[in-house]
């Protein structure tokens, strides 16, 4: 079975590149099941991630899960509108 791949894209209202990259940095260290990679680069007002996980619901679950949840709550202020998701689909390797 392919893994679910993400890439999605989040502008930042203002310079708060480095607090927000922080944030979602926590998310590394959390106990997401199904949860394989997730990275992200920053280029000014602008956060890209890339996800993998073992199925699009394990990645919709993740969601649910209060510390994510929270990590979330606390980036969404920095964020101008939600993010764009630019790719989604199964691994091919």
């Amino acid at each position: 079975m392919a893994n679910w791949v993400g890439v999605f894209k989040m502008k930042l209202k203002e310079w708060k590149g480095p607090e927000v990259a922080n944030l979602l940095a926590q998310v590394q260290g959390l106990n997401m099941p199904g949860n394989i990679k997730y990275d992200m680069a920053i280029a000014w007002d602008t956060i890209c991630g890339y996800e993998e996980w073992e199925s699009k619901e394990a990645h919709g679950a993740s969601l649910q899960i209060p510390e994510v949840k929270a990590l979330i709550s606390q980036a969404f202020p920095h964020m101008d509108g939600m993010p764009e998701m630019l790719f989604e689909g199964e691994s091919i390797c």
